[in-house]
């Protein structure tokens, strides 16, 4: 503290310091009175005001948001279209001390657009929507759930260049190898374009963005991998304990916000077990709060949708719904989850704990590096004799059908490409087609010179893995030397085969056989 000259009174700027060290005093002591306890997490709920819960009106909704003692409903939107509605859900929302917290689920087809063209729709949408409300919205949600889209299926090739066992259920997503690349190129693709119109709109707007949980860990490390940017960490919980995730997620140095969550199947096993199953997810949820850097949950979700007959949508809900004519709903009772989340809400705050300021430490060893992809002229011999036969789907097909005629298995890129094709047409002759005319089999297989009769005999071995017999040789041979027919119609002769279809019936299991005479 300065003093005048004659000691007596402070000067100007020592009144200011005085001030200064008061307030600071003061409030180190209101932090020792309130001991370790920390603000509550952000409660949230889900709905669908845009597409669903027809005649419930968004006050409605809203009013249930404002009465749980909630701060935030998550609402997705898919189009531009849209915004209207949006504007006026934020306007209903402000009046209620309610934030919107809007997922940008663009609708696009993955199958078939280009990795440029998705980006690009996805950037455009996202560039509409953060500019018109950079405002009112601090917090926009990226994608929900887009990695499902590229998990391993049976069958389909890995990076690696092995296929996927065709006996098991999807790749469980904790390893980075668990993604089909053709597909998660895509999907990288939607999120990059959504993250960079953000960026570019307000670069302090917070972006969340993530996965649907379950073992779905892995798709962080590749979407850091691919350079996409976020800075809160999304996350699904249905079932089980979320520590391990979270332990992952914080590895990022990231807040985690739950988006959504719910006692598995709802109300499906009962009312009041879906109540005391959010209680106990709740309770554990303020536990790892501080521990874990969770900032956010959101429950899913506000309504019932009983219009979905058995669905699990009709059970998830905190209030029932009942038809009232004309394609209308209307709020039928609230059911015990309602209040017991309400209570739990109301009653608690964030346990006292000691924070864990999430750090960015390196994730489990399998999660981190992203194995290098096959390339598509790299071989990968094959067995025709260790395929499953019994696998009917297009993916094994496709791997057969080049282990066949190319005795290579195919590039994750070659098989999806196929497996695109066959989505609109699912007979297997134009693929074998191609790959008995490809010049990766005319150089693999026919020297210079190869003449019509060691041609007919190579066909003979590839496709019915026999000679030929003296007929169907001399047939073959006399129309090709006659330019009665050319190669093309001597393969299409045999792949229509009765011969060929009985020999490798796995490429026509998901079509009826016929002979052909």
């Amino acid at each position: 503290m300065q003093w005048q000259a004659n000691g007596s009174r402070p000067s100007p700027v020592g009144r200011v310091v005085a001030a200064t060290r008061r307030l600071w005093t003061t409030l180190a002591c209101l932090l020792v009175m309130t001991g370790s306890v920390s603000a509550d997490l952000l409660w949230g709920v889900n709905g669908h005001p845009f597409n669903a819960y027809s005649g419930i009106s968004i006050e409605q909704q809203l009013d249930y948001v404002r009465d749980l003692g909630m701060k935030s409903y998550r609402v997705n939107i898919s189009s531009a279209d849209n915004a209207t509605k949006l504007a006026e859900l934020i306007k209903a929302a402000k009046e209620r001390g309610v934030q919107i917290l809007p997922v940008i689920t663009p609708e696009l087809d993955l199958d078939n657009g280009t990795v440029d063209d998705l980006y690009a729709q996805a950037h455009d949408l996202a560039s509409t929507l953060v500019s018109r409300f950079k405002d009112d919205i601090r917090v926009w949600e990226l994608g929900n759930e887009m990695e499902n889209y590229a998990i391993l299926m049976p069958c389909e090739m890995q990076d690696s260049g092995i296929q996927y066992n065709c006996s098991w259920g999807p790749a469980g997503g904790t390893m980075t190898s668990d993604y089909f690349s053709p597909r998660w190129a895509k999907v990288s693709a939607v999120l990059r374009g959504l993250s960079d119109a953000t960026i570019a709109v307000d670069p302090t707007i917070r972006k969340a963005m993530g996965t649907a949980g379950w073992g779905h860990r892995a798709a962080f490390t590749r979407m850091l991998q691919d350079g996409i940017r976020w800075d809160i960490s999304v996350w699904h919980l249905y079932e089980g304990d979320p520590e391990e995730a979270f332990k992952f997620l914080a590895t990022f140095g990231q807040p985690i916000w739950l988006t959504e969550f719910n006692y598995s199947g709802g109300s499906q096993r009962g009312e009041k077990q879906q109540a005391e199953g959010l209680v106990q997810t709740m309770t554990l949820l303020r536990r790892y709060q501080s521990l874990y850097g969770l900032e956010a949950a959101h429950i899913y979700e506000l309504l019932d949708e009983p219009y979905w007959g058995t669905s699990y949508e009709a059970f998830m809900g905190l209030v029932r719904l009942k038809k009232r004519g004309h394609g209308l709903w209307m709020p039928s009772g609230r059911k015990p989850a309602y209040d017991a989340v309400k209570k739990i809400i109301a009653d608690g705050s964030a346990e006292p704990s000691s924070p864990t300021v999430p750090t960015k430490d390196s994730p489990p060893p399998d999660q981190t590096s992203v194995p290098p992809v096959a390339d598509a002229g790299t071989f990968h011999p094959c067995s025709l004799d260790a395929f499953d036969k019994s696998a009917s789907n297009h993916a094994n097909q496709v791997a057969y059908a080049y282990c066949l005629v190319l005795r290579r298995m195919p590039s994750p890129t070659e098989q999806w490409r196929e497996v695109t094709a066959m989505k609109k047409d699912p007979a297997i002759f134009p693929l074998l087609t191609k790959l008995l005319l490809s010049v990766e089999f005319r150089t693999e297989n026919q020297p210079v010179g190869l003449g019509n009769r060691r041609y007919v005999t190579l066909l003979y071995r590839t496709l019915l893995g026999r000679e030929p017999d003296n007929t169907g040789l001399s047939a073959y041979v006399s129309k090709l030397d006659s330019d009665e027919a050319n190669g093309e119609q001597i393969v299409a002769e045999l792949i229509h085969s009765y011969e060929f279809r009985s020999r490798h019936a796995v490429l026509f299991l998901s079509e009826p056989q016929k002979a052909v005479q």
